[in-house]
């Protein structure tokens, strides 16, 4: 008791220093808990992301093909194996996306019509690659949300012409963004484009591909 009479005197006369210890003690457990609570969100996030994937989803990624590089007719090949359900091969590069005077930095991937079932994706408007787009290198692109509203301006932009790195491509699809894919966690808002597989390895060759 006469300890606790002692403190409480200490306190009552240094109100000041008091208040400012209590002050710091407070704060200091706030951004604490906040700092547990963002950390334990994103954890959640990736996991619920990893899980959506699925335990049948494999991606392969060849970096070096040894000058023995994997041919689409392959792939075909591959998939016509009772164990595999679906196979696509994607490469990505990253170019300059111009619409009239506006400009950006776009991630675009080179693929094949089956990426849309394999990854799951979802048609907004028109339509997704067709096998005549890989086998003709056609200059047409399937942009995702993001990319019409923030360069175009509008979703409906079906028709229009956008350049990626100084070539003129087609818009013929708008994709749904797909806030479930492990990729959209760290690339929230970003500009996406997907052209035929055979188009970008004609626009790059500094690429690495994967099969999913």
């Amino acid at each position: 008791m006469q300890s606790l009479k002692m403190a409480l005197k200490s306190l009552a006369g240094n109100k000041l220093r008091a208040l400012l210890t209590m002050l710091g003690i407070i704060i200091g457990v706030m951004a604490l808990v906040v700092l547990v609570s963002l950390v334990n969100g994103a954890t959640s996030s990736v996991t619920d992301a990893v899980s959506d994937l699925g335990s049948d989803l494999l991606t392969v990624t060849v970096s070096d093909d040894k000058g023995n590089p994997v041919k689409l007719s392959t792939l075909t090949e591959w998939s016509e194996e009772e164990e595999i359900g679906g196979i696509a091969p994607s490469a990505s590069t990253s170019a300059t996306v111009k619409y009239s005077s506006d400009s950006d930095e776009i991630t675009v991937y080179g693929t094949t019509p089956s990426y849309y079932d394999v990854e799951e994706l979802n048609l907004v408007l028109g339509r997704f690659l067709k096998t005549t787009d890989v086998d003709n290198n056609n200059y047409i692109c399937v942009i995702n949300e993001t990319t019409a509203t923030d360069l175009i301006g509008y979703l409906n932009c079906v028709g229009e012409e956008i350049s990626l790195d100084g070539m003129k491509f087609t818009i013929v699809g708008v994709l749904e963004d797909n806030d479930s894919s492990l990729t959209s966690v760290f690339s929230s808002g970003s500009m996406v484009a997907y052209i035929p597989y055979t188009t970008l390895l004609r626009l790059s060759s500094s690429v690495s591909t994967d099969i999913t």
